[in-house]
């Protein structure tokens, strides 16, 4: 999967803006700006393997906390 791909896809299942997703990542927006442009650009800048780990990490939480929120709802009306 392409980088810009990648992190579109990201920002999309974290709900998140460009803003956001920049300082949950604990970078500069602009930092963000330039992974996010085409390859062939001028300021485009490739991810390290650190970056795309950590937005793998950041996505596996998500959604080990959704399926948590899930099976606490499930537990609450059995109760």
């Amino acid at each position: 999967m392409k980088q810009q791909e990648f992190l579109r896809e990201a920002m999309s299942q974290l709900n998140m803006d460009r803003a956001s997703f920049a300082q949950r990542l604990g970078c500069a927006k602009r930092a963000l700006d330039k992974w996010l442009l085409p390859h062939d650009s001028n300021d485009f800048r490739e991810m390290g393997e650190p970056i795309w780990n950590l937005i793998r990490e950041i996505i596996a939480h998500e959604n080990l906390k959704q399926e948590h929120e899930k099976l606490e709802k499930k537990v609450a009306k059995i109760s």
